[in-house]
């Protein structure tokens, strides 16, 4: 016999008009998710949540006027524990931005949303949307990576559909006369949600972010105190998607930074231009303080110091 989970209901509705809008924001807050919200309904804004357990994770109901939600890194520290969102909009419009990527949504599609990741929901008009909120832990189960997707929007194509026919079939008030429990109806959800996600676009989405960040390591080679949380807040990602990228393409930050900076030197050295310039300067060119360190680095990627690469390829430069 399944267990039954009471539904919870918070509404502005008995409200006053001009402390509406702050109800909302305190509630989402303490009963939804960290967030910061906006509307230029600020007088008589109306919404309601409706939320209850299900199986691993909750179902909540949210009916809101026009909004702006923003999920912002102050509200990420004070987030309780990692949670992965499945948004289905049942009424209305909305534009998802998260990680750089942006996706329009409309009503019976779904969109995949990371919470430990900042990201923006704008709502211009008044909208009804079912959000699935999975654990972290449950939802890498049965996908690999998932902040390589996000915000991943599932419309009516292929298994996108039945994703989408089974998140419609689920209400906050009808949890209880599902033939199956909760926690096997979310089981059937993630088979959907992997079954959805085509492996070749995480594995293409994976490899055009690894790319970008490649880029601005040769862009930046030469700044010697470069981090991770640099490259991120240029591309406006976290640091830990900075480092989940660079570990997709079986490698890490400092690693791909070495990489660049060594390849640079070497083409340096080989540039009949620049066989003037001292190596000292070729290594702080490159990101290298310490000259000794470049060329002990360069010898264990090149076989071979500095100077007698420099030697070696003038040599064959006048053979040739």
């Amino acid at each position: 016999m399944q267990t039954v989970a009471w539904a919870r209901h918070w509404s502005t509705d008995g409200i006053d008009s001009s402390r509406a809008l702050s109800y909302w924001v305190d509630t989402v807050c303490d009963r939804f998710l960290e967030l910061e919200i906006e509307s230029s309904q600020r007088a008589g804004f109306h919404a309601s949540l409706d939320q209850t357990d299900f199986g691993p994770g909750t179902i909540n109901l949210i009916c809101a006027d026009a909004q702006r939600v923003r999920r912002t890194s102050a509200k990420i520290a004070g987030t309780r524990q990692a949670a992965f969102m499945l948004m289905q909009l049942r009424a209305g419009r909305a534009w998802v931005g998260q990680l750089g990527r942006a996706t329009s949504l409309y009503p019976g599609e779904c969109v995949l949303i990371d919470g430990t990741e900042p990201y923006e929901v704008e709502c211009p008009q008044p909208t009804r949307s079912l959000v699935l909120q999975f654990p972290d832990a449950w939802l890498r189960r049965h996908l690999d990576n998932p902040e390589s997707v996000v915000p991943l929007r599932v419309a009516h194509g292929g298994w996108g559909a039945a994703l989408c026919a089974a998140v419609a079939s689920l209400d906050v008030d009808a949890c209880e006369e599902l033939a199956l429990p909760p926690a096997e109806v979310v089981e059937h959800i993630g088979a959907l949600l992997r079954l959805a996600v085509r492996p070749e676009r995480a594995i293409a989405e994976a490899r055009t972010r690894t790319e970008r960040l490649m880029r601005t390591l040769r862009g930046r080679l030469a700044e010697p105190d470069l981090t991770p949380r640099g490259v991120a807040a240029e591309h406006r990602i976290s640091v830990r998607s900075v480092h989940y990228a660079f570990a997709a393409a079986g490698t890490t930050f400092i690693e791909a930074l070495m990489q660049v900076r060594l390849e640079h030197a070497r083409d340096l050295l080989s540039d009949r231009k620049l066989r003037e310039l001292p190596v000292v300067e070729i290594a702080a060119r490159c990101g290298f303080m310490d000259p000794s360190h470049f060329a002990r680095r360069f010898r264990q990627a090149f076989g071979t110091a500095p100077l007698a690469y420099r030697d070696r390829a003038s040599h064959w430069r006048r053979l040739g």
